[in-house]
């Protein structure tokens, strides 16, 4: 009786979705990035630098 009821309560179809709404949005807006500042670069130039050196050995 146990796998029975179990095999019914399992059997019922899930749907992994969530249901579409008529204010979904269609567009999907990219954030604007920012300008590092020059010492950022700097930063990240040491950085690149740093790796490319440890790459080549």
């Amino acid at each position: 009786m146990v796998v029975l009821s179990t095999g019914i309560f399992c059997s019922c179809s899930y749907d992994k979705l969530p249901p579409k709404t008529k204010d979904a949005s269609t567009k999907y807006l990219l954030p604007e990035g920012e300008v590092p500042s020059p010492e950022e670069r700097e930063e990240l130039q040491s950085i690149r630098k740093e790796y490319e050196e440890s790459i080549k050995e």
